[in-house]
């Protein structure tokens, strides 16, 4: 298989947000999402936003009422928002998982406090309410179909919302928000909403913004990530092919509307921050299949970099250049005993608790060679 060949490191289980609907048929789903979608929007949250349409991504601001770090070598950061990039399976929330340990376990940022704020599990929380994944009745209620991307930007926007909440209590330092941010659209909001936070007068933190997108184009990872989502929380009732079948669809649904964040797109972005004496605007850095693929460009900066801001660029900078070494050693195994046929169970379970079942055989079946060709076809 391609790009087995480089030494790695270790991996986890975790598994993005994004899934699907129970095969037990309940309350609309629609009708819960509708619910507290009203209920939210009319929540105040966040502090006053002053200026309608700020045009900066980073500005100046005195350093009013901010903590003192525990360490006296480290002063406390102005915050950090990582805004996860790509399509489900690709291995975005594995990767914030680790990116987060490696913030705490760096000299550079261990004072730092990192959180992640995953948007499927906000989804699960408000729309399971812990009850088994509700089936979607037609195509109208199927969350993930593209004619109903307002509904799923409703669990962003709240998801949103509780990362500026805790910014604004300073409960974190370094927030990652884990969801697909799959268009330019959503991309744009979320900046926007970034610069509206930087521009309050009764601001005491400003955010800089970076973007960390996650690709796999190796189509054994993409099988064995599927497989794996097959175990989470929105498919513990489901049998295995009908999950298969049901993400591979969602993924389907996603590639068709999916907008790789590009340089065109980050100048853009940068263009605008009109940088501000030492502030700066946007920071992007690239992951793809683990970090084997080295033929991508693996970060971009703006022109200037704050000093206030380098210690934790470096870091991150640092995680991407090594992250295939540091943690992708154990996933790339896993995935050549599994794409080889020598492991038939998930790694977590007990072959004495479980029925033994073909998983290779059903993925190959499922997501067979016209599935890509076809994948690659929705594609933007």
């Amino acid at each position: 298989m391609d790009g087995f060949d480089e030494p790695l490191g270790a991996t986890s289980n975790s598994t993005s947000t994004n899934s699907l609907f129970s095969l037990n048929k309940r309350d609309s789903y629609s009708s819960i999402l509708d619910q507290y979608g009203e209920e939210a929007e009319n929540e105040e949250t966040r502090t006053e936003c002053v200026m309608p349409d700020p045009t900066v991504l980073t500005l100046n601001c005195a350093n009013r009422g901010r903590r003192t770090s525990v360490f006296a070598d480290a002063p406390i950061l102005d915050k950090t928002v990582i805004v996860l990039v790509g399509l489900p399976a690709s291995g975005k929330s594995t990767i914030s998982n680790h990116l987060q340990h490696y913030l705490k376990q760096t000299p550079a940022t261990a004072h730092l406090r990192c959180k992640i704020f995953n948007a499927g599990q906000v989804r699960r929380k408000l729309s399971c309410r812990g009850r088994p994944m509700m089936l979607a009745n037609n195509s109208s209620e199927d969350l993930f179909n593209p004619k109903n991307t307002m509904k799923k930007e409703k669990y962003a926007k709240i998801t949103l919302e509780q990362l500026f909440g805790e910014l604004d209590r300073d409960l974190c330092d370094v927030a990652i928000f884990d969801a697909t941010n799959s268009t330019e659209a959503r991309r744009a909001f979320l900046f926007h909403e970034i610069r509206s936070y930087n521009a309050r007068l009764t601001g005491e933190f400003r955010i800089t913004p970076m973007v960390l997108q996650v690709g796999c184009v190796n189509e054994n990872f993409v099988k064995f990530n599927i497989h794996n989502k097959t175990f989470n929380q929105d498919y513990f009732d489901k049998p295995y092919d009908f999950a298969v079948r049901d993400f591979a669809r969602r993924l389907t649904h996603y590639s068709s509307q999916f907008v790789a964040f590009d340089k065109l797109e980050f100048d853009r972005h940068v263009a605008e921050g009109k940088l501000v004496n030492e502030d700066t605007g946007l920071f992007w850095f690239n992951i793809v299949n683990a970090g084997l693929l080295t033929n991508v460009e693996r970060s971009h900066f703006p022109p200037k970099c704050a000093s206030i801001v380098k210690n934790t660029v470096s870091t991150i900078e640092a995680f991407v250049t090594g992250y295939a070494k540091i943690y992708g050693h154990q996933y790339i195994e896993q995935v050549k005993s599994f794409a080889n046929g020598l492991s038939t169970l998930k790694a977590s379970q007990d072959v004495s608790q479980t029925k033994r079942v073909p998983y290779s055989l059903i993925l190959s079946e499922i997501l067979d060679h016209d599935y890509f060709e076809q994948l690659m076809k929705t594609a933007c």
